[in-house]
């Protein structure tokens, strides 16, 4: 057995303390991996794998380790960084330290990180069907906790979060969750020991002696769930981790409920297709100046409110900007110069920051002033007032950068050079005698000549003595009596003196004394930064909620939405109501706007029929988006928007096979539409497309027709329920509470069929199925057969006449069949034997004699 180094020691030693990471162990330039975790990081990385006295190992640069770290995250590992912490050159062994674990919810990676979309970790703590859930994004500061009841709502909140990570108590047995968070394939699953006071810990961590302030002292599980995120997060980034200093609880009651079929089927903030940001309302609402307005803009499109006041609260903020053209394109270029405070504000809280930030924290906190100064006409409107106060001017903290950093510094906080000049005296004399050595030593030769009269005194300098002053030995009777004797040579003298020594002692490690200070400096300015960390945080929120409303106000002006109309009812009325992403794209020239009316009375259901390609789909949606930005503060794209605050929107919209649980296209539809008849209230909206279609016909119908009776009879929800089946319109005839509807078309003998994109009231029972199929390129052939076939069924002769050709066809098959077997039907042995047995009086050795003999005939 080959026997450890010491190097090999520590390392196996560090290692066994975080045997579920992969080990950068750091080596001068390099950071090392050894053993197992370079064999996997080998493979991952795609790097080099070597041995040393027989051990695998590889290495990345550390300048360029961010890289590396990246591709490890996205892999899902977790990544211990161990780092040298003492001067190697020092005798004996380089001691080293795990600084930080990096794992894909807390990665700083810019490659990873999306400037506007959080980088979530999230703690579920389960107790039967309830749990807690904390949530921390540690790059912008954010945490939240709930308590939720039925993997359904965890399942809703999830979706909305979209975590990187996600932590479970260690040895959770929960075998129905970890099937649920096998969904979200971007989560990371991992588990913690809980071992600590988790309640305390939280306690510690705010300076609090209750969580009355936070609003969830009754809630057990939420107190859970957020003390072990944070004790697991401390431990990860061996950090106090200050800027979590605000702990915000909600509930699911407080925002729309919005599944993951409605979340997909409206794509909220990506597409189905390629899931880009293009093409969804998040596409289309999203004009933020800001990285926190961004983020806080998505926030609200995925948790649209229930509240009343608080939706008018921002529409009225929305007006005001939308009606003074002048004001909100002057807020709109001044939010655009700051930059991302909540993620400087990590950086720098986390020691990860560099100069780069602080520059970026005095550009953004020198805007504040400004936007005050705008905001101060609007005072009147609740949400400025609120806001205004928010916002903090933070001057002396500007000062201080503005005095002490240089406006554009290196990224490399250890090359130094970052430090204005004169801001320390001694940084300045530090790199006088760097910049200025030789015109130091050319002063002190001339003043040393001058002193002593020896007009051959040369000033020098070798890496053995330093720096020196020879005189020949003709001129030793000349030398002060301060000059040290330092070295004889055959024909000269070297001697020093105190102000050189001192000189040498100051030029020599002037450099490095320069960088070192400098990184001091930079401490003390970021130390103060952190004192003022809360006001920083206020302004950040504050910029973000701005921006917010801005953005809603520049694209309500741009695309000419209107202001919707709040009531307590439950009407839901939309006059001239356009698709806020299909209009923008303006793909097929104009969009054609329509009307829809739902309350909960005399018109809770609108069905909807009409063919293929004629706008089915598109106003379903249309109706769907238009509700949800009335409900996120958003003006809309109508005429005119009245509705009552509705809590949860439904959709029922395609679907596909889901093989990961084994499910059909048909079974996917009747889960999710089980999942609307189970939970929809009065106060709904429902959306339904072509329910049924994924089965037979008739068992389609029949489908569609009794839930199209149990939503107007038990549900009593506003629906807008598409169908091709025609027989529904009978049906919708006679429910007091449902009305039949249609995409209006337009038929010539010259152009064909024309989709006018136009609803009208009644139904339609033609699918112009065969115009649709022209359209789409079919041959000619095809086309002209298909026609021939519809006339046939049509008048009912071909249906006749393929019934009676099957009658024939089954009745010939069965009379050869009949054919066949008449001759063994006469007469069978084996069913005439069977016949005489009397099996209640058998012995079981009688029934083997039987058998036996049944085998023979």
């Amino acid at each position: 057995m080959v026997s450890l180094t010491p190097m090999m020691k520590q390392y196996f030693e560090l290692k066994a303390q975080y045997p579920d990471c992969i080990l950068f162990f750091r080596l001068g330039d390099f950071y090392e991996l050894f053993a197992e975790d370079a064999k996997k990081g080998s493979k991952i990385l795609g790097i080099v794998l070597t041995n040393r006295n027989g051990t695998p190992m590889c290495g990345v640069p550390y300048h360029s380790v961010e890289q590396y770290l990246a591709k490890l995250t996205t892999a899902g590992e977790r990544v211990a960084i161990c780092e040298q912490v003492s001067d190697p050159a020092l005798p004996g062994i380089v001691k080293r330290e795990v600084i930080r674990v990096i794992t894909p919810g807390t990665t700083f990676s810019e490659s990873l990180l999306d400037n506007k979309a959080n980088n979530y970790a999230v703690f579920i703590y389960p107790r039967k069907d309830y749990f807690g859930l904390a949530v921390i994004d540690i790059t912008t500061g954010a945490f939240l906790v709930t308590e939720l009841h039925g993997y359904d709502q965890l399942a809703i909140e999830l979706q909305r979060l979209n975590p990187r990570e996600c932590v479970l108590p260690q040895y959770n047995e929960d075998h129905h969750l970890r099937t649920l968070l096998r969904v979200f394939e971007n989560c990371h699953l991992y588990f913690y020991s809980l071992e600590k006071d988790a309640e305390q810990i939280l306690k510690k961590h705010f300076s609090v002696v209750n969580f009355e302030s936070f609003g969830i002292e009754k809630w057990v599980l939420g107190i859970q769930a957020a003390g072990y995120l944070l004790a697991y997060l401390k431990e990860t980034q061996k950090t106090d981790l200050a800027h979590l200093n605000n702990l915000k609880s909600y509930t699911s009651a407080e925002y729309m409920l919005l599944d993951e079929a409605t979340f997909r089927n409206l794509e909220l903030v990506v597409t189905l297709r390629d899931q880009k940001k293009e093409g969804s309302l998040l596409g289309v609402l999203d004009y933020t100046q800001t990285a926190m307005g961004g983020r806080l803009l998505r926030h609200w499109l995925l948790r649209p409110l229930t509240n009343k006041g608080k939706i008018e609260n921002r529409l009225e903020a929305v007006e005001a900007l939308y009606n003074d053209d002048l004001r909100r394109d002057k807020l709109k270029g001044e939010i655009a110069e700051i930059l991302d405070l909540e993620r400087v504000l990590s950086r720098l809280s986390l020691d990860r920051g560099t100069p780069r930030d602080l520059v970026a924290l005095k550009v953004s906190l020198q805007k504040i002033p400004v936007i005050k100064q705008e905001l101060f006409s609007l005072l009147a409107v609740r949400f400025f007032e609120n806001l205004f106060s928010d916002f903090e001017d933070l001057p002396e903290l500007i000062d201080l950068i503005e005095r002490c950093i240089v406006d554009e510094p290196v990224l490399n906080i250890r090359e130094g050079g970052f430090i204005k000049d004169g801001f320390d005296a001694n940084l300045d004399e530090l790199r006088l005698l760097s910049r200025e050595g030789k015109g130091f030593i050319k002063q002190l030769q001339t003043r040393e000549i001058e002193r002593t009269g020896i007009q051959s005194l040369k000033v020098k300098y070798n890496r053995v003595f330093g720096y020196y002053i020879e005189i020949s030995k003709s001129n030793l009777k000349n030398v002060p009596v301060d000059y040290m004797r330092k070295q004889t040579l055959v024909n000269a003298e070297r001697f020093i003196t105190p102000e050189l020594k001192e000189y040498e002692e100051k030029v020599l490690t002037a450099e490095d004394k320069a960088k070192a200070l400098e990184y001091e400096l930079f401490k003390e300015v970021r130390l103060k930064v952190i004192a003022n960390l809360g006001a920083i945080q206020e302004n950040a929120r504050a910029v973000a909620l701005l921006d917010v409303v801005l953005s809603f106000a520049y694209v309500a002006k741009k695309n000419c939405y209107v202001k919707p109309e709040l009531s307590d009812g439950s009407i839901l009325e939309i006059l001239e109501g356009r698709h806020p992403v299909v209009e923008n794209m303006n793909v097929a020239g104009d969009f054609v706007p329509n009307d829809t009316y739902l309350d909960g009375d005399g018109q809770k259901i609108m069905l909807l029929t009409g063919p293929n390609m004629s706008g089915k789909s598109t106003l379903l949606r249309q109706v769907a988006l238009i509700a949800l930005m009335a409900h996120i503060g958003s003006y809309v794209p109508a005429k005119v928007a009245r509705l009552g605050v509705l809590d949860r929107i439904f959709t029922r919209v395609g679907a596909s096979d889901n093989l990961v649980k084994g499910q059909s296209t048909f079974m996917v539809e009747m889960q999710e539409t089980a999942n609307i008849l189970n939970n929809a209230t009065g106060k709904s909206l429902i959306i339904l497309d072509e329910i049924g279609r994924g089965t037979s016909t008739y068992d389609g119908v029949s489908i569609a027709w009794a839930i199209l009776e149990y939503l107007h009879d038990q549900v009593g929800a506003k629906t807008l329920f598409a169908t091709h089946y025609h027989e529904l319109i009978a049906v919708a005839e006679r429910l007091s509470g449902a009305h039949n509807y249609c995409v209006a078309v337009h038929e010539d003998k010259e152009n064909g069929v024309v989709f006018l994109h136009k609803i009208q009231k009644g139904g339609i029972d033609k699918s112009y199925g065969i115009e649709v199929a022209k359209l789409a390129g079919l041959p000619r052939e095809v086309i002209d057969k298909s026609q021939h076939i519809l006339r046939d069924l049509e008048e009912g002769v071909l249906e006749k006449g393929i019934q009676n050709q099957l009658k024939q066809e089954i009745f010939k098959e069965q009379k050869e069949m009949l054919k066949e077997r008449e001759p063994r039907s006469l007469f069978n042995p084996t069913l005439e034997r069977l016949k005489q047995i009397d099996v209640n009086h058998m012995t079981p050795l009688e029934a083997l004699q039987v058998l036996a003999e049944l085998k023979n005939l």
